[in-house]
């Protein structure tokens, strides 16, 4: 079932291609707007893709810039997350500019950062944990790269049970973090084949672009945002699909 849960995000998404590029290009070109207008604001340079941060002087500009640039991505994933959640689950069609107005955008982005500090309660033990019987990994690349991705399966997996509550949030039907995870255990193994699935999608996809246009930094650069839109789009889709599947009982058909 885990493949079908992946296909089944993938076609909601490039069946209604046109519905997806409505709930989320809008937003992202405003997103990026704002960037640039509190990096002109607070007198922040930017250099390509990262601050150049010895360019200023004022670290309170710097933490200005961080915290206003945090809360932007956040609203703007959280107004396109609860604008597709909503077109798949209710069949509200995004328009032109998705509606903000009577959206749970900030109930959605609450929710968000309650499951990272609950996952983070999980996370850092383990790391502790293991972190003194991994130094011996750094000798070997293959392996810092099969703890890496290890790591970010186990991540995953979390986070794909327990944000199974997300798109309850974006219907207005909330769910706690127990509840999306007490709805998952009948399905656990295939979430966790689901996670395993795209995380090696996800890093083989990315070390393609980065080997073969690595000496062409705009066509790079251009193919990484085209595969971070598809990975999100495709990450709301999957934590949708999960939600109509085990909680409103919706069959994994393609969209």
């Amino acid at each position: 079932m885990a493949w079908n849960i992946i296909q089944h995000a993938f076609f909601i998404v490039f069946g209604n291609l046109k519905e997806a590029l409505k709930a989320s290009i809008l937003p992202f070109i405003i997103l990026v707007g704002i960037v640039m207008a509190f990096s002109a604001l607070s007198g922040l340079p930017i250099v390509g893709e990262q601050l150049n941060v010895e360019a200023v002087d004022n670290l309170g500009s710097i933490g200005l810039f961080v915290i206003l640039g945090l809360v932007s991505v956040m609203f703007v994933f959280g107004w396109v997350a609860v604008t597709w959640h909503r077109f798949i689950l209710l069949e509200e069609y995004p328009t032109i500019i998705p509606s903000v107005s009577g959206r749970p955008i900030w109930p959605y982005v609450g929710r968000i950062l309650m499951i990272i500090l609950q996952m983070m309660v999980v996370v850092l033990p383990v790391m502790l944990i293991l972190l003194p019987s991994l130094g011996g990994l750094l000798a070997s690349p293959v392996l810092v790269v099969g703890a890496s991705l290890a790591l970010n399966v186990f991540i995953t997996f979390l986070w794909f049970r327990v944000c199974v509550s997300l798109p309850s949030v974006a219907v207005g039907n909330h769910m706690s973090s127990v509840e999306a995870w007490s709805k998952t255990n009948n399905i656990w193994g295939d979430i966790l084949v689901m996670s395993i699935i795209v995380i090696v999608l996800s890093f083989g996809v990315n070390l393609i672009v980065s080997t073969l246009f690595s000496s062409i930094p705009i066509i790079a650069g251009i193919l990484q945002f085209v595969v971070q839109w598809i990975s999100m789009m495709v990450g709301i889709s999957i934590l949708t699909t999960v939600y109509g599947h085990v909680v409103e009982g919706r069959p994994l058909t393609r969209a």
